[in-house]
């Protein structure tokens, strides 16, 4: 036990959890999770494998009624990240340019 002070936490950021088949709780069950962060501090996830009926296009008309979103929007679709935090978005992009709050 003396030894482990000198061990360096494991952390899980950017990798993704993979549901084990039995999970009892249906938040997560049949899931796969992005970690976007993980420290001592708490973690925070995105599941990225349940698609809702509702594409960009969908979430732009109510974000800007005044503004016809681009046809090419109707094509991108919309997960629900999580049971925690609903009323938030979040956009998962490729690397390449850095954006402000990325």
């Amino acid at each position: 036990l003396a030894d482990m002070k000198n061990v360096s936490p494991t952390y899980l950021k950017h990798q993704f959890l993979i549901a084990m088949p039995h999970m009892a709780d249906p938040n997560f069950a049949q899931t796969l999770t992005y970690i976007v962060e993980h420290t001592a501090n708490g973690a925070m996830g995105l599941v990225v494998n349940r698609p809702q009926e509702l594409n960009l296009a969908d979430i732009l008309e109510q974000l800007r009624p005044e503004i016809d979103p681009p046809a090419s929007c109707q094509h991108v679709p919309i997960y629900i990240g999580g049971p925690v935090q609903t009323d938030r978005g979040f956009v998962l992009h490729p690397t390449g340019p850095k954006y402000q709050a990325t």
